[in-house]
């Protein structure tokens, strides 16, 4: 391969809603040999849910000790650079990133993903499925422990590597990173996966002052006619997804990042 490539995976605090990024690994490739890794817990804003504590592992005891999420995707930035990124399911390694970028407000590395299952669809077809799990047991991978972010990093790294040998077999020649790129199919990139911005109206466009600011406000909520309820809270990141509109917040009272409809915010005050 032409170029260093970083091999990444993550795992989240949660398994609906927004994504919150719980681990961060990845693997760099120079010329076919695994050079330098990166690996790091992070410290959420949210509790861990239950079913993706058993998915990956991953406890509030584990974490409890773990740097911020501004401080690891800063270190990642410096460290991946302009490398090309590659992942298994690429497009929901981007979206976490996207979400945590949006949230830091941090520039994202540039490099477009290459992504290890729409290539081991191509080029791996007689697999059971095509899950790295199951691609791993499938091409008998030395893998550790997967669910695991850089265990599976290393798992889709080999998987990689599979389908470049059967493109070998095939094409009698080695693939380009322009033509995984292509096979890849979805060209994600981190950037391109940060959530649209809503459009607001007069009732909440204060919200995105104070979150540029990082200013606290008073916020009316509920669903009229029922009488709104007074939270102080901390505007955080406003995003839309599947047509609705939403605001995260930090509620000063629990402490805790909390999502909020923006079609039920009923007045918003300064503090």
């Amino acid at each position: 391969m032409e170029l260093p490539l970083v091999i990444l995976d993550t795992e989240t605090a949660t398994f609906d809603g927004p994504p919150h990024l719980l681990e961060l690994g990845a693997i760099r490739v120079v010329d076919g040999e695994v050079t330098d890794q990166f690996l790091s817990l992070v410290c959420p804003e949210v509790p861990i849910q239950l079913e993706a504590s058993q998915f990956h592992g991953i406890t509030e005891e584990d974490v409890r000790g773990a740097p911020p999420l501004e401080e690891v995707l800063q270190r990642f930035t410096d460290w991946a650079d302009d490398d090309w990124l590659c992942a298994h399911s690429a497009p929901f390694d981007a979206r976490v990133l996207g979400y945590e970028y949006a949230r830091t407000r941090l520039t994202p590395p540039p490099g477009p993903f290459v992504d290890t299952l729409s290539l081991a669809k191509r080029y791996l077809p007689e697999a059971p499925d095509h899950k790295l799990a199951t691609l791993a047991e499938y091409l008998d991978l030395d893998t550790g422990a997967l669910h695991r972010a850089l265990e599976d990093a290393v798992a889709a790294w080999q998987v990689l590597v599979a389908c470049c040998d059967r493109y070998e077999q095939i094409h009698s020649s080695p693939p380009t990173f322009a033509t995984l790129l292509e096979q890849s199919g979805t060209h994600s990139t981190i950037e391109g996966a940060v959530p649209a911005q809503p459009r607001l109206n007069a009732r909440t466009r204060a919200l995105q002052a104070a979150c540029q600011d990082g200013t606290p406000v008073l916020m009316h909520y509920g669903m009229p006619p029922a009488p709104s309820m007074a939270h102080e809270i901390w505007p955080r990141l406003l995003f839309r997804s599947k047509q609705k509109s939403y605001l995260e917040a930090l509620c000063t009272r629990s402490g805790i990042l909390k999502t909020y409809r923006l079609d039920r915010i009923q007045r918003v005050s300064p503090i």
